[in-house]
């Protein structure tokens, strides 16, 4: 599967939907519950509505996986409905490619409640940045405390760092400070 469902969610942050292509095949083919008791697709339909779908997406998911005849178009809008509408807004379908590879300061994405491209928010990246370093730092001076051998624990001016972090231009230069 080779797209992917993108989201602002309410908050503000970005999320990606990863549609199983089980799923997907599932809702073209049907049969998912087959080998379940009479009223179990039934059962599903009100858990989903208990969980916060929309009883009219329950109910297209559950005959979708149960009975199959649904287009991969179909499926994906489903799957958009039930899992990505009740969390966000400016709901798009991007293909693989169009999805950021560095997922560094996932945490820091943002973008448009109308959609629009992903960026890295500097005031929410820079104490994502700092965290890393200090956990970089700390996980490897256990290591090193722990060596037999007793390797020089390092170092670091964490001032000077702290105030590179705050003087970085964008993500690039933010991601360029490390303390090793």
């Amino acid at each position: 599967m080779r797209k992917r469902i993108v989201f602002t969610r309410f908050e503000g942050g970005v999320s990606i939907c990863c549609p199983a292509k089980e799923a997907i095949a599932w809702m073209g083919c049907g049969g998912f519950w087959n080998d379940q008791p009479r009223g179990f697709m039934d059962a599903q339909i009100e858990r989903q509505i208990a969980r916060g779908v929309a009883p009219d997406v329950a109910s297209r998911y559950a005959h979708a996986m149960q009975f199959g005849g649904c287009t991969t178009a179909e499926a994906l809008e489903i799957i958009r409905d039930r899992d990505c509408a009740p969390r966000g807004t400016a709901i798009e379908l991007w293909d693989v490619s169009e999805v950021p590879t560095d997922r560094w300061f996932r945490d820091a994405w943002r973008r448009s409640h109308n959609g629009g491209p992903i960026s890295v928010d500097l005031k929410l990246a820079r104490p994502i940045q700092w965290k890393k370093a200090k956990s970089a730092i700390a996980s490897e001076n256990k290591r090193r405390a722990d060596e037999f051998e007793r390797t020089p624990l390092i170092e670091v001016d964490w001032d000077r760092i702290r105030e590179r972090i705050r003087s970085a231009m964008d993500e690039h230069d933010l991601r360029e400070i490390w303390p090793l």
